[in-house]
């Protein structure tokens, strides 16, 4: 069932709140991989391609939409699989570095 809702909302661009020009520039990926979270309806996870287990989404963790021109960065932490908040813009002007910082500052949670 995942599967399909993935393509067809890949298909449909239904209700999206990471655009085709931000994947690209990121280089994201379509997750396939099982996470430990509720995911609204219309929401994509997304694998950040330079670091393992580190997921771009458009649900907090919850299954909350994120609002619009913002995303969700989930990562494993101590306690299992935490998040933070933050804007399209952050993260399409982030390098890997940043990214890893975010990661491990917040990973104690």
């Amino acid at each position: 069932m995942r599967k399909f809702l993935i393509n067809y909302y890949m298909e449909n661009k239904i209700d999206c709140n990471i655009d085709d020009e931000t994947i690209r520039k990121v280089g994201l990926r379509i997750s396939r991989k099982p996470i430990n979270a509720q995911i609204a309806l219309q929401s994509r996870i997304f694998e950040y391609p330079h670091l393992e287990n580190v997921f771009i989404m458009e649900s907090d963790l919850y299954g909350n939409k994120m609002p619009k021109n913002s995303c969700f960065l989930a990562f494993n932490g101590k306690h299992g699989l935490v998040g933070k908040h933050m804007s399209i813009e952050t993260l399409v002007n982030a390098t890997v570095a940043e990214i890893m910082h975010i990661v491990q500052t917040n990973a104690a949670g």
